[in-house]
């Protein structure tokens, strides 16, 4: 019975495929094909006396009259399409200027679609390539009543939830660091990671040689292996096959080489070459202060990412109980693998989409209005057609084809143009810099970027063609087949044609909105005043290794002597150090108490950045003092703890009164005298209000690794300083200690340049894509003017005959086309008002509603329009009566 059931499907389903064929095609066979299905019906009502051989035959002539009617519909389909496609394209190549501006324009915003959209399928959408990547958690704590919105986990935290979790899987902690990779005739500080020893199993990952990390190695007296990086293993050791169980010095202690990682692995994202255990000692995992682990979670098959962030949740509730003192407020949370590494690239990729889609928009405004055109003077012809009995739907075919066959060639073209700016956009910014964004590395055009840029090319043939056919196939057959009867319909057109231009004229002031913001926060980013002066100096860091600098008398020496001997180098005027670049990583922040105020328990003491520098530290930074003093030689470890604030701090906490003088402690650490005030120093989030900052002695507090920045003399050019001192500083470090690798220098110029690049590229993406819209904006109004003026001919004729001026008639397709913009530039204000609080965070000394570039854009669009439309009015001027009367 079941085979009878679904010899019904059958026979019903060529039936309904009758129905869609044409009904001309039907014609011919229609009384044989119903013949033969109703004979099947009669052997199907008489199923069970038909013997096996009957049976087959039935399903056999049963499906191949099925695939027959298919076949016969598809071919039908087919020869229709070519016949469509043959003609489109003649008509297209009858215009070849029409055709060839229609193409490049919408290759223009096609090919930026796609390059756009490539980069946030390499950066957004797919960064990874993890076999476990929908089930890991990266996770945070934070303390909101203190401002501190995320950071890393405390390890006593890291080993609770190990014990108590049941939804988790497995908890894996990492941290970024650095080695100086010994041993060798030229040693080098390579970037590492310290991982736990299961992190590559979380992440479902294999090693392309060797093995990774087993359970036991992240403990004491086992953790000295370690996984190498592809890149490292092909330019430090050639790729060598037999690296596998190899001694490697990191800091003079040896480590054996136990695995390789595929070439396209590279995770964390912050430059590391290398891995090695991350060692939880017992004293460590009692520590709930100091957090500063990043730990990813791996969820149980079956578990869902809710389940696991309750979990998290509640154990840290359960924290807060059992220890208030150091968890108090203390809450966690957990964020997914791919939503948390792509948070940054989300707010400036996100909207870059948004301004490519106004492009995109805006140029299937434009070839619609060319189509509108272009249809107007084909309304005899369609005319003709629908008169001779053409329906409206076969000819509305007919002239989508078109649109389609040009958006096709324009996702062609496109696609080259995308080629080459995914090329220009890898090539174009610094490896420093995208080398810490993941998915960077497969930029590119793809299979995804290949079946979007041919969906686009299909919407858009869609969206440009639809209304111009829909317009073209509803005139007045009557009225157009008479002679001269061409106005048929023209004001509906007319109609749809401004409101194009309007919509042109919006969304290109929202662009260039935006864009001359981003221009404007740019250039303050370039002309601010950071606290710091950036010209002629280098920057470089040492890390000095534990194993021969323990005792902190060695540490000072060291950096104390580098300094006198750089300094005493030809070309260099003053060498200073400090422990971290503020423009680069922001202050480390500490909590203090300051003496003769209020105290406060543990976490809930005021916090400030601190910075631990050298005496020549801020002649080399170009800092200037504000009141009191600077470090001297003499503010050593056997002198009384002095420390300097800058003036954001001195306001915030001694707005009454004077800060010099006051004392301070560190966390129940000894007390420390405020002996000066500098200026306030820019950080690298780029916020305008400075923070409070606090600068401790060097001699005091020592510290190994150490950035030590050199200026050099002003006489001399920027070549030569940058070559003298960094000759300078290698000098004197082979002096020191030639086992020391030279790490590399830049100077402050280039720091400052490679933390800009985001606002860089988000402006020049941006200013290209306003100019593009104006351009093809400008080109589209200038059209439908042109196409008015040759439409109001007669009417300009008539007009210049009954004594219109030259001037009365230039004004008339003058106000015509400002009107029209003046419009557009309404909506678009408005459009752009609501937009541009998007750009907020990204603004540096300008606000999203800044008056002065609103009302310079407005100005720009408006005399872009006012040149567009001079040609086509100064044509209008010169009409000659007697021709213009004789127009229709």
């Amino acid at each position: 019975m079941k085979l009878r059931g679904g010899f019904r499907f059958w026979l019903w389903l060529i039936r309904l495929i009758g129905v869609i064929v044409p009904r001309r095609l039907r014609a011919d066979w229609r009384q044989e094909w119903e013949a033969e299905l109703n004979h099947r019906e009669l052997l199907l009502a008489d199923w069970e006396r038909l013997d096996w051989r009957n049976k087959f035959n039935l399903l056999w002539r049963s499906t191949s009259a099925f695939w027959d009617a298919l076949w016969m519909q598809t071919y039908r389909w087919e020869d229709a399409m070519i016949q469509d496609l043959r003609f489109g394209a003649r008509m297209l190549l009858k215009q070849p200027g029409f055709s060839l501006i229609a193409v490049l324009t919408l290759a223009l915003g096609i090919g930026a679609n796609t390059t756009i959209f490539s980069a946030i399928e390499s950066v957004i959408l797919h960064p990874f390539s993890f076999a476990n990547q929908d089930r890991l958690l990266m996770i945070y704590q934070r303390k909101m009543d203190a401002g501190i919105n995320r950071e890393g986990v405390a390890p006593a935290s890291l080993r609770d939830w190990r014990e108590q979790s049941q939804t988790f899987e497995q908890f894996v902690s990492f941290n970024a660091g650095s080695f100086d990779l010994t041993g060798t005739d030229q040693p080098e500080r390579v970037g590492a990671y310290r991982v736990s020893a299961g992190f590559f199993d979380a992440l479902g990952v294999e090693p392309l040689m060797g093995r990774t990390f087993q359970p036991d190695e992240d403990s004491v007296g086992r953790e000295r292996v370690l996984v190498l990086k592809h890149s490292l293993w092909e330019r430090r050791y050639g790729s060598d096959p037999n690296i596998l169980g190899q001694s490697i010095e990191l800091n003079g202690n040896a480590h054996t080489v136990i695995g390789v990682m595929p070439r396209d692995f590279n995770f964390p994202y912050s430059g590391g070459e290398l891995w090695v255990p991350f060692v939880l000692t017992t004293q460590l995992a009692l520590d709930r202060e100091s957090r500063s682990f990043r730990v990813l979670g791996l969820l149980k098959p079956g578990v869902s990412r809710a389940q696991g962030e309750a979990e998290i949740h509640s154990l840290s509730l359960r924290e807060q109980q059992q220890y208030p003192a150091t968890n108090g407020g203390v809450d966690a949370f957990a964020v997914g693998l791919n939503e948390d590494y792509t948070r940054d690239s989300r707010q400036y990729m996100s909207f870059t989409l948004g301004a490519v889609l106004f492009v995109l928009l805006i140029a299937c405004a434009n070839v619609a209005n060319l189509l509108l055109a272009r249809g107007s003077t084909r309304q005899k012809e369609l005319a003709v057609r629908m008169a001779v009995g053409a329906t409206r739907w076969r000819v509305m075919r007919q002239l989508l084809t078109e649109s389609l066959l040009l958006a096709l060639l324009g996702g062609v073209l496109g696609l080259l143009f995308s080629v080459w700016g995914i090329t220009a956009l890898a090539n174009g910014m610094p490896q420093g810099f995208t080398q810490f964004i993941p998915g960077w590395e497969r930029l590119g055009i793809n299979a995804w970027a290949l079946g979007f840029t041919m969906s686009v090319s299909l919407l858009t043939g869609v969206l440009c063609g639809l209304l111009p056919a829909w317009q073209a196939t509803k005139p007045d057959l009557n009225a157009t087949l008479k002679q001269g009867g061409t106005g048929a319909g023209r004001s509906a057109r007319n109609r749809w044609r401004n409101s194009l231009v309007v919509a042109e004229a919006a969304l290109s002031l929202v662009l260039l909105v935006s864009s001359g913001l981003m221009i404007r926060s740019f250039a303050n980013l370039l002309n601010a005043d950071f606290g710091y002066n950036l010209d002629n100096a280098v920057a470089t860091r040492f890390i000095l290794p534990e194993a021969r600098y323990r005792h902190s008398e060695q540490i000072v020496n060291f950096y104390q002597e580098l300094a006198q001997r750089v300094a005493a180098s030809p070309g260099v005027e003053v060498v200073g150090a400090v422990d971290s670049l503020s423009m680069l990583t922001g202050w480390p922040t500490n909590h203090f108490q300051i003496v003769g105020q209020p105290s406060e328990p543990g976490s809930a003491q005021p916090g400030a950045g601190v910075l631990v520098a050298t005496p020549g530290y801020f002649a080399a930074i170009g800092t200037p003092l504000r009141a009191g003093r600077l470090f001297t030689d003499q503010d050593d470890a056997n002198a009384p703890r002095v420390v300097l604030v800058n003036e954001a701090f001195a306001h915030r906490y001694f707005a009454g009164g004077s800060a010099i003088g006051q004392q301070l402690t560190f966390e129940g650490g000894p007390l420390n005298e405020i002996v000066g005030i500098v200026a306030n120093t820019m950080s690298n989030d780029w916020d305008d209000s400075a923070k409070p900052g606090v600068y401790q002695s060097f001699a005091q507090y020592p510290n190994r690794n150490m950035a030590v920045i050199a200026r050099g003399r002003p006489n001399q050019t920027k070549q030569e300083n940058v070559t003298q001192m960094v000759a300078a500083l290698r000098k004197g470090l082979a002096a020191l200690d030639p086992s020391l690798p030279f790490f590399g220098s830049a100077t402050l110029q280039d720091f400052n340049s490679d933390r800009i690049w985001t606002q860089r590229l988000i402006t020049v993406m941006l200013g290209l894509f306003a100019i593009m819209a104006l351009i093809m904006a400008t080109i589209g109004l200038f059209a439908v003017m042109s196409f008015v003026v040759a439409q109001r001919t007669h009417e300009i004729g008539i007009r210049m005959a009954l004594g219109a001026q030259t001037r009365h008639v230039f004004g008339v397709v003058i106000k015509q086309g400002l009107g029209l913009v003046s419009v557009g530039v309404i909506i678009g204000l408005i459009g752009a008002f609501a937009v541009t609080g998007l750009l907020s965070q990204m603004l540096f000394g300008v606000t999203a509603s800044d008056p002065i570039t609103y009302a310079m854009v407005a100005g720009l669009l408006l005399a872009t329009a006012f040149v567009a439309c001079v040609v086509p009015a100064r044509r209008a001027t010169r009409v000659d009566p007697l021709v213009a009367l004789r127009h229709e």
